[in-house]
């Protein structure tokens, strides 16, 4: 799901409006933010109102870094593993992945904000969940609308329009 310019860090998107101009409100940003689609021109509209778009590639580091994690748990992993377990120089390996992946976490967390918060799913979801009472299940009880032991109503329910029948 494409992401609006308002969803983002302004420091972020300040950045963006120094390279590449001003941000529009028809412009947005893909869910993982690998690109981002500028409208070109959005005061000048197509015969059905539609804006055309420039997609520009940004630096997505989501994969690298998921890549960077799995290698790191993979690795820590075996260093559990009994072949493993008294082997000093898959040890200082393992060490190794695990130090890199925490450095470029580090850098990934410091320079690009807004992406380390989608990789690491820190943002909140953007569309919220919908509720209509069309989803929820209608009343199956036979005292719904009135006291157990009581009698069901009959003449009302006449007077709406429904004919009683026979069990």
């Amino acid at each position: 799901m494409p992401i609006k310019p308002s969803e983002l860090n302004p420091e972020f998107l300040k950045k963006l409006e120094d390279r590449y101009g001003p941000i529009s409100k028809d412009d947005f940003f893909a869910d993982d933010l690998s690109y981002y689609a500028k409208a070109d021109k959005p005061e000048e509209r197509g015969e059905g109102g539609g804006v055309t778009h420039t997609i520009i590639n940004l630096p997505s580091f989501g994969t690298l870094y998921k890549s960077l994690e799995d290698a790191r748990d993979d690795a820590m992993a075996l260093t559990r593993d009994k072949d493993l377990k008294g082997d000093p120089s898959y040890r200082q390996q393992a060490s190794d992945i695990r130090d890199t992946f925490n450095t470029f976490r580090t850098w990934f967390r410091n320079n690009y904000p807004d992406q380390y918060d989608l990789a690491t799913g820190k943002i909140s979801e953007v569309v919220k969940e919908m509720s209509t009472t069309a989803g929820a299940p209608g009343y199956n009880t036979p005292y719904a609308f009135r006291k157990k032991g009581s009698k069901s109503p009959v003449a009302k329910y006449i007077k709406m329009g429904y004919t009683p029948v026979k069990d």
